[in-house]
């Protein structure tokens, strides 16, 4: 009986490995189709090993070249991971303080760069702006070809205003860029030149470089951008070549890295471990950062990181008009990775090959907690006057005031003014049902979650999200609502 017992249990875990695998190519042949992408590829993989992959489509359409294992794509701003990888690195080793002002290393940056650390650009604290968002693409790409040294990318950011006083609020900024700058000064040699003698090669990634159009890189996957008539006077209607922009911008420390899906795996896993980072470096990374106030944001070094479905994920985004987009999504806890590179991107992000929704999809087949709330049904409420406490605090979420209802660790500064706005807009909520986790040691925030309650937010637009409860029914956190 005991043999015929096994013999079930491996038919049953083989079918639902074969079922997982089936879903995961078929979510992706349906993005591929429905946003017309030219290549991408995938992985997923735990512990350092991979549970399934897929090459699909063109490397290079016009030279009918296949995507393959080997296929080198620009990750875009997910390269800011190993920037601050490196970053980190050099602090342990004593060439660097985290606390240091930016203009130890940058003596010639305005008076007002002063109280900027290197840690404020880490976690996107600082108050820089984005240089990339400071000007129209849609109208002209001068400022990205004329722009040809990383001095004239300096001098565009000295002459902007810091939006806030550093480590006050959270602005995505180019801040991985001035730390590139940050590691030649420091080093006398190329930002990536450190990064191959001190990453790359330590942990044999073999298909990862800094880019460079004039490089030659074996493998090297071609952008593509989805062009109408309002982009740069474009003769070009659909899908053309990726918009050209100056050989320096290819390679700085905020955007520069191109990669394949199974190096990148490699890097995260020697993140998730000690190969590379002591568990210090670790935390800095896949943490929450603090305000000076300390109030926690989602921004670590190098990383997004959230609470989602009760579990804590960390996350990041590439996107390059050059004509790629990125998306990964890990669970360090687990050594989970899913990873998705494509080479298409488009005037906004709702044409993007990649994405966070893709890849949570994608992560939802292994960790049903993360599987999207709108496939929850309305169940009965037996809590109605919880239920209205939470409507109350969507509705007045844009106040940013704590109440008898808010755990004192609610992280507001998590919630940008615009998901606030959105937010703000509820109606009425449906509730669709809770789990109880208090067994199962979910801690986020320093508090102790004991339940998570699902919502769906009907206003202007219909959003879902998970509500976190400690042991007194106090809100924790919201979920990062999901869309319809």
């Amino acid at each position: 009986m005991k043999r015929i017992g096994l013999i079930f249990l491996l038919i049953f875990l083989q079918y639902s490995i074969a079922y997982s695998q089936n879903e995961a190519h078929r979510i992706i042949k349906e993005r591929m189709k429905s946003m017309d992408i030219p290549g991408i590829a995938f992985l997923i993989a735990k512990d350092g090993k991979i549970i399934d992959e897929g090459y699909y489509g063109k490397a290079n359409l016009e030279l009918d070249v296949e995507v393959t294992e080997k296929s080198v794509f620009a990750i875009a701003s997910m390269s800011k991971t190993y920037t601050a990888a490196a970053i980190l690195l050099m602090a342990e080793n004593g060439q660097l303080d985290l606390d240091d002002s930016i203009k130890k290393y940058i003596p010639e940056a305005p008076d007002f760069w002063k109280p900027v650390t290197i840690k404020h650009l880490l976690t996107h604290s600082s108050g820089l702006v984005e240089d990339w968002s400071l000007y129209d693409w849609n109208a002209s790409n001068e400022l990205f070809l004329k722009t040809q040294t990383d001095s004239d990318f300096l001098k565009v950011h000295f002459k902007e205003e810091l939006k806030f006083k550093p480590g006050t609020d959270v602005s995505y900024a180019s801040g991985h860029f001035i730390l590139g700058i940050v590691i030649e000064r420091i080093t006398g040699e190329f930002y990536g030149a450190y990064l191959e003698k001190n990453i790359f090669e330590p942990l044999y990634l073999k298909e990862t470089y800094v880019d460079h159009p004039y490089k030659i890189i074996p493998h090297r996957v071609s952008g593509y951008f989805y062009y109408d008539t309002d982009i740069i006077n474009s003769p070009v209607s659909g899908i053309g070549n990726g918009i050209s922009i100056a050989p320096v911008a290819h390679g700085r420390g905020d955007a520069g890295i191109r990669t394949t899906a199974n190096d990148l795996m490699k890097f995260y896993n020697a993140l998730f471990t000690t190969e590379l980072l002591n568990e210090q470096s670790k935390k800095t990374m896949f943490k929450p950062a603090t305000l000076e106030n300390g109030d926690y944001i989602s921004t670590g070094a190098g990383w997004m990181n959230w609470p989602l479905g009760g579990i804590s994920i960390s996350e990041h985004s590439g996107g390059f008009r050059t004509g790629f987009s990125s998306q990964a999504l890990v669970i360090p806890e687990d050594k989970f990775v899913v990873i998705v590179l494509t080479n298409l991107k488009g005037p906004d992000n709702s044409y993007s090959g990649a994405s966070f929704p893709l890849t949570k999809e994608l992560a939802s087949i292994y960790y049903p907690e993360l599987e999207q709330l709108s496939k929850k049904s309305p169940v009965k409420d037996t809590k109605i006057e919880l239920t209205n406490n939470h409507l109350d605090f969507f509705q007045g979420i844009k106040s940013n005031e704590a109440n008898v209802n808010i755990n004192r660790n609610f992280p507001f500064s998590y919630y940008s003014n615009n998901l606030k706005e959105a937010i703000s807009e509820t109606e009425s909520i449906t509730y669709l049902g809770e789990k109880k986790v208090e067994n199962q040691k979910v801690n986020f925030f320093s508090v102790d979650i004991q339940i998570l309650r699902y919502y769906r937010l009907n206003g202007k637009k219909t959003l879902y999200t998970t509500v976190y409860l400690d042991k007194d029914e106090k809100l924790v956190f919201i979920d990062y609502p999901e869309t319809e």
